[in-house]
Formats: C-alpha cells, structure tokens, sequence
C-alpha cells in the first residue's frame, strides 16, 4: 500500500513505458526516451499547468497520465493511447486524487464539434497559431465521458473532466478542444458547464460527406465501425422509427445525419453560443472564415497573422499525418473521383435522406444547411 505524503500532497506513480496492448500508431508524436522512475509527484503538478494529461481512467481507479510539453500538443492529432507510440513518461494516480485536483480547476474551454472527416483537425491547427488558443485534439477523457453512462464513469464528473482539460500553459490562453465526432451526443451538456463557453459546429453538405467517406478505404471502414451505435443515437434522437440502412451509401448518408442532428440539437439549445461553418466555404474563403472562428470563440483576429498561417505548411499537408502532402486542389481531385466511382452509392445515400426529410424535424433542417 502506497502512504499519502504528510504535506498533502498526493502520489503519481511513474509506470513502466508498456502497453497491454499495441496502439495505433501516432505519426506526430515525437520519440522521446521516458525520464528515469520517480516515485511521487505533488497535487499541484496536476493543477498549475497541462503538462500531466490524464490520458484514461481504469474500472480499478487508477488514471494513466502521460506527460507532455506545448510542443507535444501541438504536434499531436489525437489525445488518446495512439500518442503513447512517442513514449511520452509515464504516470498513474488514482481517480480519487485526480478528482480533487480536478474539483480545484474550473470549466473553462472553448470548443469544435464537428461531424468527422471535415477539416477539423486543421480547423484546430490554424486556430492554435493564435497565442490566446491551447489547442486539444480528440482526449480521451470526453471520448470516456460520451459513452453511454459516461458522464460520472469511473469517478470523474463532466465539469472535472473539463476542467482538467481547460488548463492552459499561459494565463492568457483559453483551451479550444477539438472533440471526436461522437463526442456530439455530449455536446449540450459540455456547452452547459460554463456560462460563457462558444462553440464551433463544422460541417460539410450531406453529397461533400459521402464523396469525402467513399473516397477513403480508412474512412469506410471507420464508418461501418461506428454504425450500429450512430443508428441507435439516431433512433433515440428522432423518437421514432427508422429504416434500416441497405447499402454502403445509406450507412454513410446515416452517419451524416446522426451527427448533423446532434449538432442541430445543440444549437437549439445553446444558438448565441455556437457558430455553424461549412468546411467547403472555409476553403473558398479561407482568410474571412478563418477570422470568423477566432472572432466565435473569444480571441481577436489579427490579419496579418491570419495570412501568415494559411500561407505556410498546415494548409498543404494532411492534419492526421504531416508528412503528407494534401491541399485544397487535391481534394478536389479527391471528391471529383469520388463521384466517378461511387456514383450509386452516393446517389442511394441521397435518397435515403431525402424520403426522411418530411418525416424528421432534425432531417429538414440538417439538409437545408
């Protein structure tokens, strides 16, 4: 049994750099060799600054933590075990000394909710270049807390999560996080920990999504992963009956709409707070759109600045993967091949929305976007 310091303090115990099993690789973290073991570390290193991220929680009440700088997080794409491939150092505590920290932290982040596959990781690149954003990518503590049951799950409430993610590395900075698509379940209640919290909802139209899920053998295969939960959301959502998905368009078609209408859910509920953007319009107008978010959650726009980002790399590589090249020209490549080759598919996916557009509310508006 581990003793509690006699200051107060609580332990974090450094782990072993091993994983029970083998993450996806992460190809923006950096390799690092974990720091020799040390035994404890005081409360207060989990309150003053972000660079201990909870990364999970265990059913035991342990915590996984990884230890991380500002230029780790702003390499990363995902907060999540794909990062642990860069060996970051290590930590656990348990859930009840995280819960205290966290009760001593407010709620205080902004936001982008998004449908998935629709630039938001870029999105949340661009806006971290302002020196008011920390930006977050996809934690794993709000992906906890949208299963179902999860907002208390394993000793951690909304706001505590939250509230350990909005900690910044300046006083100045707010946190901007970038949730994971199905994290949109828990958008409303996200929003409702604070009172001034903003939110971006990015979205492309429904035929955008399908050419952009069909045009990627990695984003099909996610899609099929995420469909029979999607469905079942979606079924809750609309309080009524809902046909079945046949093809492989249908599917895709559905997962537009599941996370449209958790997003249109959201804006009727919080409409001052949140700011809709279409990732196609985002691209034809890049600098008006871009100023448009900073101004959406709270940080002024600077021009100068604005046009210095969009005129470097982060608008010519791929934002899941940097050492890709890809560009709004090859997209459209992309999207128009697409088109050619899952024209039926497509075209099944439109259909199904469109014979729902009478029959559901949250249909007609997501359409009419």
């Amino acid at each position: 049994m581990r003793r509690r310091p006699r200051d107060g303090s609580s332990n974090v115990r450094r782990l072993p750099n091993t994983l029970s099993s083998q993450p996806m690789p992460d190809p923006d973290s950096p390799n690092r060799t974990p720091t020799p073991e040390q035994t404890s570390i005081a409360t207060e290193a989990l309150i003053g600054t972000p660079a201990w991220l909870p990364l999970a929680t265990a059913p035991d009440g342990t915590v996984r933590l990884i230890r991380l700088t500002a230029a780790d997080y702003r390499a990363a794409s995902f907060l999540d075990a794909r990062i642990l491939q860069g060996s970051p150092p290590p930590a656990e505590c348990s859930v009840t000394t995280l819960a205290a920290a966290a009760a001593r932290l407010a709620p205080n982040a902004q936001f982008i909710f998004h449908i998935g596959h629709v630039g938001s990781t870029l999105l949340s690149r661009l806006a971290g270049e302002h020196p008011n954003l920390f930006s977050l990518r996809e934690p794993t503590l709000l992906r906890e807390a949208a299963q179902p049951g999860g907002n208390a799950a394993n000793g951690l409430t909304l706001p505590q999560r939250l509230g350990l993610l909005s900690r910044t590395w300046r006083p100045e900075q707010r946190a901007l996080i970038k949730t994971t698509s199905f994290v949109n379940e828990i958008a409303a209640d996200l929003l409702a920990c604070t009172a001034d919290s903003r939110a971006i909802l990015l979205y492309t139209p429904a035929i955008t999504y399908l050419r952009a899920i069909l045009a990627g053998p990695n984003s099909r295969l996610e899609t099929r992963a995420l469909g029979p939960s999607r469905l079942e959301r979606l079924r809750r959502r609309a309080r009524g009956a809902l046909p079945e998905p046949r093809s492989e368009g249908e599917w895709v078609a559905m997962s537009w709409l599941c996370e449209m209408s958790a997003l249109e859910e959201t804006a009727l509920r919080f409409g001052p707070r949140v700011r809709w953007m279409d990732f196609e319009r985002f691209l034809r107008e890049p600098v008006t759109r871009l100023a448009e978010m900073l101004l959406a959650v709270g940080v002024e726009p600077d021009t100068r600045l604005i046009e210095t980002v969009l005129a470097g790399p982060l608008m010519h590589r791929y934002s899941k993967a940097p050492e890709h090249g890809y560009d709004p020209d090859l997209r459209r490549r992309v999207l128009a091949q697409a088109d050619l080759e899952h024209a039926a598919e497509i075209r099944s996916g439109m259909d199904w929305l469109a014979g729902l557009r009478n029959a559901h509310p949250h249909v007609a508006a997501a359409l009419a976007r």
